[in-house]
């Protein structure tokens, strides 16, 4: 006991300094203190970086791509900072750039300007506020909706649950994900996404139900190996087994032989069910395979929460879930079109509710959002 309570002493004697020590320690923002603006000015030598593009396409994007910093640094909340710094740049990857439609990143980081009482003078903080203006960011989408990931899968091209648009202009629309706005800037006047048609809608169906046979196909042919595994370790066992073991084995066996055969039958009855699909694809007029495809959650679906011919609501009502695909046409791959054709903004803040209650930093970054010409935004990529 006594050699515990002098351990504690000596352990209490270590920390006592280190804990006064801490607590001296104090850092303050400073919401007054000049800031600047530091911007990246080698757009085209970074691009040509990743040898990736060829010049008139490096040409095209680095010149949207600095017309976007252009405006951002225009913004008045950055001129000058006051209380943080920003730095605005770009970011690429090299994969990213060899998509059919090259994506890049343009980035405004706001940091605090702080007070650190173990160093003199002012300091930047590591943590702030972004904004993002995602350049043909068309993976926004991939995880949109209840289908994302039966669409991948089934190697069905992605549709979703159209977006509630909560704001829009001429030169943007807005709608919430994932917890905050998100605003896209169209280069032209294509729509971003069009509706999912009926026929393609069950055509999912389909390919999602081939998708279940084949995952049971796959669970039949695990089942079967653990039988015949079990069938061996009966005949040729490593130690000698008792009557107890022996029976539990073949009640193993008797159990995988009932899992076996009730995967058949679920097989059989999703190959059925693709016949009803199909049947209802082939009794489609034009007409009716082309029109919008809705869905009525309130309604039962076809052995899933999500989907199912019994959910697709009647052609021509609007009750329901407008169902809508990425536009195929959207994007102009055209030789003389720009690069640049489509920018999705959000900001990114490190604090819950953060728009309820935010701090001259953050409510500095929610301005930029809201206040940033949208309109040069738009004409920046033509």
């Amino acid at each position: 006991m006594k050699a515990f309570l002098k351990k504690g002493f000596f352990l209490t004697v270590l920390l006592v300094p280190f804990m006064a020590l801490n607590a001296q320690v104090k850092i303050e923002n400073l919401p007054d203190a000049p800031g600047k603006v530091i911007r990246r000015h080698t757009t085209v030598a970074f691009l040509n970086s990743f040898k990736v593009l060829p010049a008139a396409k490096v040409s095209s994007l680095a010149k949207a791509v600095d017309k976007m910093m252009d405006i951002i640094c225009q913004s008045p909340h950055l001129n000058p900072p006051v209380g943080y710094n920003a730095k605005v740049n770009v970011a690429a990857s090299g994969l990213g750039l060899k998509e059919k439609e090259p994506y890049v990143t343009v980035n405004c980081y706001l940091r605090y300007l702080t007070k650190d009482s173990r160093y003199p003078g002012i300091k930047e903080s590591l943590d702030g506020a972004d904004l993002y203006l995602h350049i043909n960011y068309f993976g926004i989408f991939s995880q949109m909706g209840n289908y994302w990931e039966d669409c991948s899968n089934a190697k069905f091209p992605l549709f979703f649950e159209e977006p509630a648009i909560t704001d829009s202009t001429n030169d943007y629309i807005q709608f919430n994900y994932k917890g905050g706005p998100v605003r896209i800037v169209m280069a032209g006047s294509k729509p971003v996404y069009v509706p999912l048609t009926r026929k393609e809608y069950v055509q999912f169906l389909v390919a999602r139900d081939h998708y279940r046979i084949k995952e049971d196909e796959n669970t039949i042919t695990d089942l079967e190996k653990n039988k015949k595994q079990t069938h061996e370790t009966i005949a040729n066992p490593p130690v000698k087994l008792n009557e107890d073991v022996k029976n539990a084995l073949t009640a193993a066996i008797a159990t995988t032989d009932k899992q076996i055969l009730q995967t058949r039958e679920e097989i059989k009855k999703i190959g059925e069910q693709i016949e009803q699909y199909q049947q209802f694809i082939g009794a489609m007029s034009p007409a009716e395979a082309a029109a919008p495809a809705r869905v009525d959650y309130n309604k039962k679906g076809d052995g899933y929460l999500m989907g199912g011919i019994g959910q697709l609501v009647i052609p021509g009502r609007k009750e329901g879930q407008l169902l809508v695909k990425i536009n195929p046409s959207f994007y102009d791959h055209s030789a003389g079109a720009p690069v640049a054709q489509m920018i999705v903004m959000y900001d990114a803040i490190p604090m819950l509710e953060y728009r309820k209650k935010p701090n001259y930093l953050e409510q500095a970054m929610l301005d930029i959002f809201d206040q940033i010409d949208y309109h040069a935004l738009k004409e920046s990529m033509k």
